[in-house]
Parts: structure tokens; C-alpha cells; sequence
């Protein structure tokens, strides 16, 4: 498959680590940046939330039949200090890319969160068809957004679980960030009360590979194929690369004060990817073990 993409936000850990996978699926990839450099070797496009006016010369540039868009304002901390801000880059945006792409013919894929979700106890997994209720800015406008994207036929959400495996730039994933500070002799605090389903770029690339080369569309849940809470999720990290798991402490969400509230229990339910991709990601001590040792290095 030979399909052109622009992969926005591909300065971040997450795009950055997309245009990689996607170039050894066989995709055309076009990076999209604003100032954080994108791996080496991939064409550029200048793509700037700040800037939405950019949005059709980036388009017009890679020729892209596809957009992932994976730009945002990603601290949920920084959006609930500044829900305008917020509301901006993650909303009127998109907006604007959106109707940009429905110009220019090409599809788009928003990534969204599944910090969507709020502040119901019951353990089970989460499927398109469970309320969002963000308990966060940041939550209210990735909702708002997949609103807009959703509204030309042919477009994609998916809300993408907590980032573990191999990432890009000086950010490490959940699992290098792990790696890193118990490297490097810290310790650490992971919440015992908070569940995810972490996914890794290379699983989460071939789920975008597989929606671009088909006609699916509508929202979709991209979730890793384990159900575990931070602490567990810490530990299997420490285990995995022999690092010092006493280093770890459990900790509770109620107990650490944060400026803007995460939901306790996103863990998501894959199904529908799985079943109409055929999609399996990776299981997650691959995604450990995948990581980078250190920025520094790129290993």
C-alpha cells in the first residue's frame, strides 16, 4: 500500500513514532511540524495549531489522500489552566484542518483520548457506546473535536489509550518514562486505583495503515490488549527490564492533588477495531521491551 498521509503533531512522542511505523508499512509519509523536529529521512510540511490557515498548505504540499492528526494540546494540566487556549487548539483546529481535508478530498483520522471517559467506579471495559463524560478541559474539547470530525463521511476517531513502547523525542511513553527514572536511580509514586489499556505506536500504526486501505469509518476504540492500573503497570516495566521494582510505591488518585481530574477507571474495549481491521496489537511486554533506554541515545 503506497497511500500519502501527513501525520500532524510529527514532533510529538506519538506522531513522531507514527511516521516511523507507517514508513515500514508502506505509506507515502509526510511530517507535519510547527518547530519540534520530526524523525529524519520524511518530508516536511510546515502545520501549525496556532496558525489554522496552515492546515491547506500542508495539505497541498504532501498531497495527502489521508491525515492523522495527532497535533494537539496534549497537558491536560496546561488545558485546565487555560480552557481558551484549549479550546482553540484542540477544537477550532481541528475544525479547520477538517474542512480543509473535506476540500482537498482526503480523509482524516482524528486521535482522540480515552481520558473522554469520567467518574462512573464500574470496572469494566469501556466500548463506543459508553458515555463520555470528561472530567477534564482537556477530555471536553478531544469530545468536542471528534464532533466536527466525525461530521464528513469517510472520517475516523480514534481514541487512542495510554502511549507505551517505543516513542519520539525527549518525552518518554508510559513505559520509558518508567524505564528512565528508575534508571536512573528515582523513585516513583504510580497510581493503584487508575485503569488503562496502554497501545504502542507499531499496533496503533497498523490500525491506521488498515483504515486508510479500507471504506470503514465512525468512532473507534484503540486500546492495547491488558487491562491495568498504573502501579501494575510500573511493575511490569521494572520486572520486565530488571530495574529495581521496590524502587515503586502505590499511591491513590484521591491522595495526590492535580489540577485537572482524570477518570479512575478508561479502560477500553478494542472490539470493534479488532473485528473490522482484523486488528491485534502488540501485547505489552513486546511494548516494554520495544522502548527507547534514553532520549539521549535514541536506543
Amino acid at each position: 500500500m503506497n497511500a500519502r498521509v501527513l501525520v500532524t503533531g510529527a514532533g510529538g512522542l506519538l506522531g513522531g513514532a507514527l511516521c516511523q511505523e507507517l514508513a515500514t508499512l508502506g505509506l507515502l509519509v509526510t511530517a507535519g511540524i510547527r518547530s519540534a523536529p520530526a524523525p529524519t529521512g520524511f518530508p516536511t510540511a510546515r502545520y501549525d495549531l496556532e496558525r489554522p490557515e496552515t492546515a491547506s498548505p500542508a495539505l497541498a504540499a504532501s498531497r495527502a489522500e489521508v491525515v492523522i492528526h495527532c497535533a494537539a494540546l496534549a497537558d491536560a494540566d496546561a488545558c485546565e489552566r487555560d480552557p481558551g487556549r484549549a479550546r482553540s487548539l484542540n477544537v477550532e483546529a481541528t475544525e479547520a484542518l477538517a474542512e480543509a481535508c473535506a476540500r482537498a478530498g482526503a480523509r482524516l483520522a482524528f486521535v482522540s483520548t480515552d481520558l473522554v471517559f469520567g467518574a462512573e467506579s464500574d470496572p469494566g471495559l469501556r466500548s463506543e457506546d459508553y458515555p463520555a463524560r470528561p472530567l477534564s478541559a482537556y477530555g471536553r474539547t478531544k469530545l468536542a473535536a471528534e464532533g466536527i470530525a466525525l461530521r464528513v463521511r469517510g472520517n475516523a476517531v480514534f481514541r487512542v489509550a495510554l502511549v507505551t513502547g517505543r516513542g519520539h523525542g525527549p518525552r518518554g511513553s508510559a513505559t520509558e518514562a518508567v524505564a528512565w527514572a528508575l534508571g536512573a536511580g528515582r523513585p516513583l509514586r504510580l497510581f493503584d486505583d487508575q485503569y488503562r489499556t496502554p497501545v504502542d505506536p507499531r499496533s496503533l500504526a497498523r490500525l491506521f495503515a488498515s483504515w486508510a486501505a479500507g471504506a470503514h469509518d465512525g468512532l473507534f476504540h484503540a486500546g492495547g490488549p491488558e487491562r491495568v492500573s498504573r502501579l501494575e503497570l510500573g511493575r511490569r516495566v521494572a520486572t520486565t527490564l530488571g530495574l529495581p521494582v521496590e524502587r515503586i510505591a502505590a499511591v491513590g488518585q484521591d491522595d495526590v492533588p492535580a489540577i485537572a481530574a482524570r477518570p479512575k477507571q478508561a479502560a477500553m474495549d478494542s472490539g470493534r477495531a479488532r473485528r473490522l481491521f482484523g486488528w491485534e496489537p502488540e501485547p505489552l511486554l513486546a511494548a516494554i521491551r520495544a522502548g527507547r533506554s534514553s532520549t539521549a541515545s535514541g536506543a
